[in-house]
């Protein structure tokens, strides 16, 4: 799950564009990603990320069982279900900007996206008025289970006061009218074609076992305890231990 999931989405977010559409381009830039990943010492992996599996709960209103009830499933298994993981990109572009990833079975909903927190200037131009301080801009790019971009901007409101309000910018991949494509369809048309583009080369998989296979390791020595999180729930709240400061937190829907 972690070297799948969260790898792709890592190297999608932060990879530089490649000089051509075509498939080993556009892979080599993904694997640039991949290298450029800092290691994560194994006295660092408890800050570094995060695991836990679904007990029971509720989803869309009908009760589910843990994981641990699940058929062919050991009733002391410590298999993780949710990750959590925090990379840092040490290249010119993105060296010092944490990434924060999150993937996991049982959740609240079925989605995916890609969230892009802007920075605070370092200027406190709000540290003498009643606005001490604002919330953050966002880019949020849904993936599934629609393909859209949204940005959030926080404006100064219209009057005399000093406060401001957040203006959205919504624009859908597709029209109303288009279906959308399964992903299984493209790639099926993919291996039919001959395009390389979507699938994975050698080295990104060697490379990003590199990156997971530490933690991993560390994990399979952990043979007693693992947190647990209500099945229809974002996850566990123990997660956030993974952000840099108290005014962080997960962006769970569009």
């Amino acid at each position: 799950m972690l070297q799948n999931h969260l790898m792709q989405l890592l190297t999608v977010v932060a990879m530089e564009p490649p000089p051509a559409l075509e498939a080993d381009a556009l892979r080599d830039e993904k694997v640039k990603v991949l290298r450029s990943i800092r290691p994560i010492p194994k006295r660092s992996v408890h800050a570094h990320a995060f695991r836990a599996q679904y007990a029971p709960g509720a989803i869309e209103g009908e009760t589910v069982q843990g994981y641990q009830q699940e058929p062919g499933v050991e009733s002391n298994s410590i298999t993780e279900t949710f990750v959590a993981a925090k990379f840092y990109i040490d290249n010119w572009r993105w060296r010092g900007v944490p990434f924060y990833l999150r993937t996991g079975k049982r959740l609240a909903d079925q989605t995916s996206m890609i969230a892009l927190r802007f920075r605070h200037p370092p200027q406190q131009l709000f540290r003498e008025t009643p606005l001490e301080t604002i919330d953050p801009n966002w880019i949020v790019l849904s993936i599934q289970p629609e393909e859209s971009m949204r940005m959030e901007i926080q404006v100064k409101q219209p009057g005399l006061d000093m406060d401001t309000r957040m203006m959205q910018l919504n624009a859908s991949y597709r029209q109303t009218h288009e279906a959308p494509l399964d992903a299984y369809e493209t790639l099926l048309l993919d291996v039919i074609e001959g395009d390389r583009t979507l699938f994975i080369r050698f080295d990104e998989v060697e490379w990003a076992w590199r990156v997971v296979d530490p933690i991993l390791k560390y994990w399979a020595q952990e043979r007693d305890f693992i947190h647990t999180y209500r099945a229809g729930s974002w996850g566990p709240q123990e997660s956030n231990r993974l952000f840099d400061s108290e005014d962080q937190e997960w962006r769970n829907a569009l």
